[in-house]
């Protein structure tokens, strides 16, 4: 069953869920499916489910939250292949699923928070995750059993979302990034470095054509460039900007940006204008887009456009991460049962259940299954994983965020030189990490 393109179009307006408010949509509402094909619910248990040890066989109700699509294939197969699935290995515990609006659920667990009344385990917006570990909120799971396996089993990127002052406080479910994607019929050869792009897409400008159309100039659509041309947001522990942001590599990354726009490169769709990216790589405006695996049963299968991972630059071949993370909160009762759930969710077996759904695995091991491979524009996504990077992974990083896309707004419509909008986001964002 393929989700509608009305669907796609509609999950598409979630996109502060996992970007920054441009063309990011959380990929909890807006993967595609590859098939409801489900696995066989009378098979045996998976050796990594059968390890198990459901809470010690104690007798447990937890509740999950959620915020898998209804209308499409998603929460069906959670709670008629998933959930069963996890029962037939833990009969001792029962769970209940809820689903919540995405719309309005981060105020509304902050106020469950305060007043006590959420969930066992929920599914979280990876950009919430450190933030509601500030709040104490959250159980640490990094002495929980099992964590260590799956530490080492899983992307990094993702696993980078659920740290937080040295401890991690989830584990990641589902994931996402973003790639090139070119149309044949106007870029002849993909871009394989930022030198080839800016080339080509120079050379594809015309009446109402460039080479390049973004999704915005917001951090989502802005960081993988400017990481892969070499610069940098903060230092590695997150705690400080001035000397990273605005560092002459991070300037010289904005810059290149600035100018590709300026020689006709880069579309009007990075700062909001006509036409849109969307619009504008389905009407032949733009020979080349970025964007997430949601694109392609959007608008770019039946163009016969071709998805391949960020073209290498100074500073690697580097993306942005999205999706959602597994997080127990601290006042559970039955933190253990909530514990096995979140380790069943990560096996093999249920993340092959939800990536033949369109939910792109966050371990190696299952981006490689038929679900994944099926779908021949899934490759360049799960190997751009491996080198993705999270945005900062920091309790405010929505004041950051909107710091960031302020500043790269900015410079790209001229209002500031890439340096000055670089240096006084930095000394803004500065206060922010220290919180």
């Amino acid at each position: 069953m393929k989700r509608s393109l009305a669907a796609i179009l509609a999950a598409a307006s979630l996109v502060a869920a996992c970007g920054s408010g441009t063309a990011s949509p959380s990929s909890g509402t807006s993967a595609p499916a590859a098939s409801t094909a489900a696995s066989d619910s009378s098979s045996a248990p998976s050796a990594s489910s059968s390890a198990m040890d459901c809470a010690g066989g104690k007798q447990a109700t937890i509740t999950f939250w959620h915020t898998y699509n209804t209308d499409g294939p998603e929460t069906k197969q959670l709670n008629d292949v998933v959930i069963p699935a996890f029962q037939r290995y833990c009969p001792n515990i029962t769970v209940k699923a809820v689903v919540q609006p995405y719309d309005g659920l981060h105020d509304s667990l902050v106020t469950a928070v305060a007043g006590g009344g959420v969930p066992d385990v929920m599914r979280m917006d990876i950009i919430w995750t450190p933030e509601f570990a500030k709040l104490g909120a959250l159980a640490e799971v990094d002495t929980m059993s099992g964590f260590d396996q799956i530490k080492g089993s899983v992307f990094p990127g993702p696993l980078a979302t659920n740290a937080y002052q040295g401890k991690y406080y989830g584990v990641p479910l589902d994931t996402n990034t973003t790639v090139l994607v070119y149309n044949p019929k106007l870029i002849s050869a993909a871009p394989t470095t930022t030198d080839e792009l800016k080339a080509a897409a120079i050379a594809a400008k015309g009446d109402n054509k460039w080479g390049l159309g973004l999704g915005g100039d917001g951090s989502w659509n802005m960081l993988p460039w400017i990481w892969t041309l070499g610069g940098q947001v903060t230092n590695a522990d997150y705690t400080k900007a001035t000397g990273y942001l605005d560092s002459p590599a991070t300037i010289a990354a904005l810059q290149w940006m600035i100018d590709l726009k300026d020689a006709g490169g880069l579309g009007p769709s990075v700062t909001g204008g006509k036409p849109d990216s969307w619009g504008g790589f389905s009407g032949g405006n733009y020979g080349m887009a970025f964007d997430g695996p949601w694109f392609f049963p959007a608008i770019a299968s039946a163009m016969g456009a071709k998805p391949v991972v960020m073209p290498t630059g100074p500073g690697g071949s580097v993306s942005v991460v999205g999706g959602e993370n597994m997080v127990i909160f601290k006042n559970s009762a039955n933190p253990e049962a909530a514990w096995a759930f979140t380790k069943f969710m990560l096996s093999d077996e249920a993340q092959e259940d939800m990536a033949a759904v369109g939910q792109m695995p966050v371990t190696d091991s299952a981006s490689g299954s038929s679900a994944m491979t099926s779908v021949d524009y899934y490759a360049p996504y799960i190997q751009q994983l491996k080198t993705a990077q999270p945005r900062p992974v920091v309790p405010t990083w929505t004041q950051v965020d909107k710091i960031l896309s302020d500043a790269f707004d900015a410079a790209m419509r001229g209002k500031k030189t890439a340096s000055q909008a670089l240096q006084d986001a930095a000394a803004q964002i500065d206060p922010l990490l220290s919180q």
